[in-house]
């Protein structure tokens, strides 16, 4: 099974999807996005399903570049048809080509619409089964991995200001203020070299695993520590997505973008 979640009148989506079995343990997940202070939604969420695995997909659509939300919607269409019907063994490849594919897709309809010739979008993509877990990103969407309330892994940004921080010149609790963070080095749609960032953990889940995909919108409010806290707190998928959506609600900002997340918990059955 593949979806896009829809998005209604509002700009708003608010979707669980199927749970999946594990083995010993399940997947349950859910997904949220928001207009924000933006006058429409460009960002794009969808899961795709297999008796034995599932991939997620988070897309967010260049505001500056006429076509985001189709970019958005293509990349994530795209990516989960191409991970739903690939026959590679590894799910790090399946998420490997899907990315491509939906890089392609995109590139492709620029060719045929004059209308969307600078379209571009971000994607983030997680695959899981009862033996694996990866993820697969170009631009700056994110992939969280918690693991007993604590942040083990987080995607690095294919942007000017994540390089900064890697040459020592920029902190990286700095980057949600930094006013180049949102100049990308890579992202689908461009006619540059594509980027594609990708691992597998080539271990099981366990029960406790919480893994959270984040549009910039979303991620630029939360520091480590912050999103440990609501982790460690939150009784499932929905109740996360919830608590992350009060905190930004809360926070008041006057020109607050789209943000996004998936929420993915893994439990005991």
């Amino acid at each position: 099974m593949s979806a896009a979640a829809p998005t209604d009148s509002s700009g708003r989506i608010l979707t669980s999807f199927p749970p999946l079995a594990l083995g010993a343990a399940q997947a349950l997940s859910a997904a949220m996005s928001l207009q924000g202070a933006r006058p429409y939604n460009e960002d794009r969420l969808g899961y795709s399903g297999r008796t034995d695995s599932a991939c997620w997909a988070l897309a967010d659509g260049l505001g500056g570049h006429k076509g985001g939300a189709f970019a958005a919607e293509l990349a994530v269409q795209a990516a989960l048809q191409s991970a739903g019907r690939s026959s590679a063994p590894r799910i790090e490849d399946r998420l490997k080509q899907a990315v491509s594919d939906a890089h392609a897709g995109i590139r492709a309809e620029q060719k045929i619409n004059a209308e969307f010739t600078d379209m571009r979008s971000t994607l983030v993509l997680f695959g899981i089964s009862a033996a694996d877990m990866a993820w697969a990103h170009c631009g700056d969407s994110r992939f969280y991995h918690f693991r007993g309330g604590r942040m083990v892994l987080r995607t690095k940004d294919h942007s000017a200001v994540q390089m900064l921080v890697a040459a020592g010149e920029v902190a990286e609790e700095d980057i949600p203020m930094h006013p180049g963070r949102s100049r990308l080095v890579s992202c689908l749609g461009s006619s540059n070299s594509l980027l594609i960032s990708a691992r597998s953990t080539g271990a099981a889940p366990v029960a406790g695993d919480v893994f959270l995909l984040c549009s910039d919108g979303m991620w630029e409010h939360f520091d480590k520590g912050g999103l440990e806290a609501l982790v460690s707190s939150a009784s499932g998928p929905e109740d996360l997505l919830a608590r992350l959506d009060a905190q930004i609600v809360a926070a008041e900002h006057p020109e607050q973008d789209n943000y996004s997340a998936v929420a993915v918990f893994v439990t005991a059955v």
